[in-house]
């Protein structure tokens, strides 16, 4: 078959399994072969057999289940090549919208310090330093696969001296009050009812990431509570959520905020300033 043959047979079985089986396949096309898009577009060569078995053997684990972005090993981040490993949150669009909206805040500060709470792949933390002159940037996760590729990306994209990893849960490694002038997270936000309701390719990635206990919001109340003491005066804090958290959250009042919503209309971002 013609690379361009393969690419549709890849999109036929994918129908059932991918609300965007052309592009899943151009992508799991583009890992088997080592071509590009456009190379694939203008080959008229037959594709070689064993290309073809990979490219099957990812079309296989894909229909049960697994993200392409843990086919392939990595993703993109406004822009940002950030690589993938099983075990670890894959970052969302939304989350590349609260990105820019905290980026474009930080460029009123002079050399902010920013805490980055759940830094999964540290694909939030690897846009801000890349984008904010003089940034310093703390990165924290509890778990420990998360926190091993996190320092791989910060690596790979030689931010290392901007920005540092640390292995923690929430803020509990933090003494002194006043230290950042910016703190973001995506925390898990997903309540324990909602759970059972996710998508399988949703459930293949870390519970760890995505239980946000009862109501969805008992990590995003912690990091609420832990920020109004570690923020400065001034300071702003970006935490993607759903919609349904609204009615549970329990903001101090230190914490002047509003509900924004993401690039899809949907109330996604919960922005406050410390007073």
């Amino acid at each position: 078959m013609k690379l361009l043959e393969v690419l549709d047979f890849g999109s036929r079985e994918l129908t059932e399994y991918s609300s965007d089986p052309e592009f899943e396949s151009f992508i799991l096309l583009e890992e088997a072969t080592g071509k590009s898009r456009g190379e694939i577009l203008l080959d008229e060569e037959n594709i070689k057999k064993e290309y073809f078995f990979i490219f099957k053997s990812y079309l296989t684990r894909r229909k049960k289940g697994e993200p392409w972005q843990y086919i392939v090993g990595k993703t993109n981040f406004l822009g940002f090549d950030i690589f993938i490993e099983k075990g670890v949150f894959i970052p969302r669009a939304e989350t590349e919208f609260m990105t820019v909206s905290s980026i474009r805040r930080l460029k009123e500060f002079d050399n902010p310090r920013v805490l980055e709470i759940g830094c999964g792949t540290g694909a939030i933390s690897i846009a801000i330093a890349s984008n904010i002159k003089g940034v310093k940037i703390v990165a924290t996760d509890v778990s420990k696969e998360a926190v091993s590729l996190c320092k791989k990306n910060v690596d790979y994209h030689n931010l290392g001296s901007r920005i540092d990893i640390i292995r923690a849960d929430l803020l509990d490694c933090f003494d002194n009050s006043g230290t950042f002038d910016v703190v973001i997270s995506n925390p898990p936000y997903i309540s324990e009812k909602d759970l059972k309701k996710l998508d399988i390719v949703v459930k293949n990635e870390p519970m760890l990431a995505l239980d946000g206990g009862c109501r969805g919001v008992s990590i995003i109340n912690k990091i609420l509570d832990g920020s109004s003491h570690k923020l400065k005066s001034g300071g702003c804090i970006f935490i993607e959520l759903d919609g349904s958290n609204i009615p549970y959250l329990e903001v101090p009042e230190s914490i002047n905020y509003s509900i924004c919503n993401d690039q899809f209309g949907k109330n996604r971002i919960l922005y406050g300033i410390k007073t």
